[in-house]
């Protein structure tokens, strides 16, 4: 019986080998998708909220040169970093008061002048029972990147006839990648352009058009060194 058995057992295994090794291997496309290090170790985000709260004093008339650096530097980051709306929020105490129209004008120029324009920006109101004076909150949300989790070496990685990488491959790099990402927006998108140089494109666009000719630039090269000797 003991040996009938083992007999049933090795045919089932040469079975199942043999049914294996039937099996057509992966189309390249396939295999290609499935080593995508971004979709095996994906990176996630969390929004973290950004707060900065300026105190209107009374009788003010606009805010301190201190207030607007600071309220400058925050809109700036929001349009650098931000998801999402930049939420304007005053008091509820704080009516129609003069000193709060002041303040909130200065933020209108400073929103017009670093280019974030009136659909970016949500005004709402809060309720703050513990300052005595009006205040002027700025928020907005910004992404955080989550690293995955590395470490699993479970599989044996001597082989793989399917040619996909172990499951670890590019799990460290990705790790990395999230924990010294300055800004985690750029893992999603990419940042707008800035407005180019129109000097150095006179500048290029100058050598494209009359391109000096090699006797020339050898013959200036020439004069400048006497020059210098």
């Amino acid at each position: 019986m003991a040996v009938a058995a083992a007999t049933v057992a090795a045919v089932v295994s040469i079975a199942l080998g043999a049914c294996e090794e039937r099996l057509p291997p992966l189309p390249d496309y396939v295999a290609v998708s499935l080593n995508e290090v971004d979709e095996r170790h994906p990176i996630g985000f969390v929004d973290q909220n950004e707060v900065l709260h300026v105190d209107v004093p009374p009788r003010a008339r606009g805010l301190s040169h201190n207030q607007l650096a600071d309220m400058q530097r925050f809109v700036v980051r929001y349009k650098a970093e931000g998801v999402g709306r930049l939420s304007v929020s005053i008091s509820r105490h704080a009516g129609a008061d003069a000193e709060v129209s002041h303040a909130l004008a200065d933020l209108g120029r400073i929103l017009r002048d670093t280019g974030i324009a009136p659909s970016q920006v949500t005004r709402t109101r809060h309720s703050d029972a513990q300052r005595s004076r009006s205040v002027i909150r700025l928020s907005y949300g910004r992404p955080h990147a989550i690293a995955p989790e590395c470490g699993h070496w479970q599989q044996d990685i001597g082989r793989d006839p399917e040619r996909l990488h172990y499951p670890q491959f590019g799990c460290a790099t990705q790790r990395n990648l999230a924990g010294m990402v300055a800004n985690a927006r750029d893992l999603q998108r990419p940042q707008p352009e800035q407005p180019r140089s129109a000097e150095r494109r006179s500048q290029t666009w100058s050598k494209y058009i009359a391109p000096e000719s090699t006797e020339s630039t050898d013959a200036k090269a020439k004069a400048e060194s006497t020059t210098k000797k």
